[in-house]
């Protein structure tokens, strides 16, 4: 049955997907949930796999697919919950399913310590 176009995204969670990922996000919380997790929690039945992890969008709630290599990312630069992220990049490093993603991530909210400062901070 048709819905009001209106009705079909008020209130919904949005996932994004790969191709649909460039921009900036706030990370609800430091939890990894799989496709089945986030199918229950949305009462639907997509996505249908891989790993999710719970973000705002422009103050909404959303589902960000969360391949290896953005997980390492935001482990390794220690990013907290509530803090921005941008996602310049996410391209598939081949052609087969399996293949892993390339992320591309900076953190806006962040200072960049000069490579001349780095050395200074580490002693």
């Amino acid at each position: 049955m048709p819905r009001n176009l209106k009705d079909s995204v008020s209130g919904s969670t949005e996932l994004i997907f790969p191709d649909d990922v460039d921009g900036t996000y706030r990370l609800r919380e430091r939890s990894v949930y799989d496709a089945g997790e986030v199918r229950d929690e949305l009462d639907g039945d997509v996505p249908q796999y891989g790993d999710w992890i719970p973000v705002e969008d422009d103050g909404d709630e959303a589902w960000l697919v969360a391949p290896s290599d953005l997980r390492a990312q935001l482990i390794d630069r220690e990013i907290r919950t509530g803090e921005r992220f941008t996602i310049d990049e996410m391209v598939k490093t081949g052609r087969e399913q399996s293949d892993p993603y390339s992320v591309t991530v900076t953190l806006p909210d962040r200072e960049d310590v000069p490579d001349s400062q780095k050395s200074l901070s580490e002693t």
